[in-house]
């Protein structure tokens, strides 16, 4: 599936969800309607910025001719995974001060990892950068880094896997899932899934027949419902309780709803998942009306970057949390990039992910990375309306920065000592 499709059908099912959320809840369509909007010109700038160039071919054959990891001898991904799963072991101890022992007993004893990771967190002040903490974020990045490029080479850049290449698979992603588990969050798993799904889909790239054929159809299916699973297990494991005749300040269920009356067991379990993907909409929503659109020094605020800290002295974040009760749950992704670079660079920014985006799927520049970097721009993209799914790892940043000098070598210094080298036997 072509890439600006796949976010297309995200931002369609997201739709599709706050217009089911408003058949559950006490949250309207007044509350809704700016902020779906506000997606939705989201895409239109990425789409423009995606068809920029319409010449850039991007219906190419992956190979698997001279890419690093594809010609690794099997010792040496065996060294690769061996390792993944030791430095998963190391991290998850670090953070939660539980050994693959302590972890498999608490487990097995309904002991909540979640709140002995978070205890453990905040009483050792891991929160705090220092020297000895370094080591085990570079950890967690070899992890993440080494699960991102193995699915993208060995899916998309090779026809056929060996019972050996599933072997390494499975190692990467024990090493991956084992650090979520040692947490207690889904989040981990999420990000499995998200990038299976990508991988799938990208598959389908350069076919023509239908957008999504009965195969891919099933897969992504199958992951969306263990998907659903896992994030209501992790919510469970928790502690966390849906009472639905609990009042809260702002959204809540309403039993009168249209969805609610028909379909009660779906609004039910709508409801479940509205902390993660619809109180975004309302964020955003709110922000837009009782913000942004109250005076028109809030409007120039709002389009100029870091607006509101110059004329109010304070952020978004700030002034939002006075309106609407955030909690624990995530600001907006396009609401903190307007906070910093202002709403003309947040439409900048979908505008150049969009150019980038097509750029890198270039022939010539198609790698394992340039897949990569599709995957981080994908996860900012879907993050947009509801949350933050790329920056809320310190391995996922350092991935997009070693991405981003990746392309600042290959675009500007590699291009240059290529030109020095043809002048040089010119003259």
């Amino acid at each position: 599936m072509d890439f600006k499709k796949i976010i297309l059908w995200v931002y369609f099912l997201y739709t599709v969800f706050v217009i089911l959320l408003i058949g559950t809840t006490t949250l309207e369509v007044n509350k809704t309607l700016l902020s779906i909007l506000f997606m939705w010109i989201n895409y239109l700038f990425f789409f423009g910025g995606y068809s920029y160039k319409k010449n850039l071919n991007t219906k190419v054959k992956y190979s698997s001719n001279g890419f690093w990891l594809l010609i690794k001898s099997k010792l040496s991904l065996l060294t690769i995974g061996f390792v993944s799963i030791l430095f998963s072991i190391m991290a998850v101890n670090y953070y939660t001060g539980q050994n693959p022992v302590r972890l498999i007993s608490n487990l097995l004893n309904n002991v909540s990892v979640y709140y002995e990771y978070q205890n453990y967190f905040k009483h050792n002040q891991i929160n705090v950068l220092t020297l000895t903490k370094i080591p085990y974020i570079l950890m967690l990045f070899y992890v993440k880094f080494f699960l991102y490029i193995s699915y993208i080479s060995l899916f998309l850049f090779k026809e056929i896997r060996s019972k050996f290449d599933k072997f390494y698979l499975f190692m990467i992603t024990f090493a991956h899932i084992y650090i979520g588990v040692g947490r207690g969050t889904s989040f981990e798993f999420f990000e499995l899934i998200i990038l299976i799904a990508y991988v799938v889909l990208s598959k389908q790239r350069n076919t023509r027949k239908r957008i999504i054929n009965y195969k891919t159809a099933t897969v992504s299916l199958v992951l969306g419902s263990i998907g659903v699973f896992i994030l209501l297990n992790g919510i469970s494991a928790r502690g966390v309780v849906f009472d639905l005749s609990i009042v809260r300040p702002d959204v809540n269920y309403d039993a009168n709803g249209i969805v609610s009356k028909l379909f009660p067991k779906l609004s039910f379990l709508i409801y479940q998942f509205y902390g993660y993907f619809g109180f975004g909409f309302f964020y955003v929503s709110s922000y837009v009306s009782e913000i942004w659109f109250s005076s028109f020094s809030s409007l120039i605020s709002g389009l100029i970057p870091l607006g509101f800290q110059s004329f109010s002295n304070t952020s978004i974040q700030e002034l939002m949390s006075n309106i609407i009760h955030v909690g624990v749950r995530w600001h907006p992704d396009s609401i903190v990039i307007i906070n910093n670079i202002g709403y003309i660079g947040l439409l900048l920014l979908c505008f150049s992910m969009g150019v980038f985006s097509k750029y890198s799927l270039m022939e010539k520049n198609r790698t394992p990375i340039s897949e990569v970097t599709n995957y981080l721009i994908l996860l900012q993209m879907i993050s947009l309306p509801v949350g933050n799914f790329l920056f809320t790892s310190s391995a996922n940043e350092l991935i997009a920065l070693m991405s981003g000098i990746y392309w600042m070598w290959r675009i500007f210094v590699n291009k240059r000592i290529r030109f020095n080298k043809n002048s040089k036997l010119v003259s």
